[in-house]
């Protein structure tokens, strides 16, 4: 039997609330740091994190190995994305989103997830889910549609030094 299918096989055997369902999250977040198309541990995380049924702190685990090793096939991508966008976008607390928006940057060339990035920074009610997400947009780095997005932060009280100072980074001009 595959490693990952014993992991599987014993994460769903785990109690609800178990941090031994955590641990086989991280291990299965090696195993795609290694692999990152590997075809049951992505799937497996990217399920994980867009439970809300599931342990907080698993979900935050399977985002982080998302965030730390994005597939590199297309259709893998997209998936992880839709996973994020999911945790981001739901009804789940504020843990999970704040960890699914710093997840983002790697799928930020994907047009859905720049849009949601941006709603967020520019006004998600969750001060952390804001800061997450410029996190993501500076790790995403430069591009037209992320400096617009800066530059209309610019002037913002909590966020606009910060966005000026990515701004600055990239080379690109600021307003006086």
């Amino acid at each position: 039997m595959d490693p990952t299918e014993s992991l599987i096989d014993e994460f769903h055997a785990q109690p609800a609330e178990s941090d031994r369902r955590r641990e086989i999250v991280a291990a299965m977040g090696d195993i795609l740091a290694k692999h990152p198309d590997h075809p049951k541990a992505l799937p497996f995380l990217a399920s994980v994190a867009a439970d809300t049924q599931e342990y907080d702190v698993a979900r935050v685990e399977a985002t982080t190995a998302l965030r730390l090793s994005p597939p590199t096939d297309d259709a893998h991508r997209q998936r992880a994305a839709r996973a994020l966008l999911a945790v981001m976008r739901g009804p789940d607390d504020d843990l999970c989103r704040q960890y699914a928006a710093m997840a983002l940057g790697p799928y930020a060339d994907a047009p859905e997830v720049h849009e949601a990035m941006a709603a967020a920074v520019l006004g998600d009610d969750d001060p952390l889910v804001r800061d997450n997400a410029l996190a993501a947009l500076r790790h995403a780095g430069p591009s037209e549609d992320r400096a617009e997005v800066l530059h209309q932060l610019t002037d913002d009280r909590s966020l606009g030094r910060e966005a000026t100072r990515i701004l600055t980074s990239w080379g690109r001009q600021t307003a006086a």
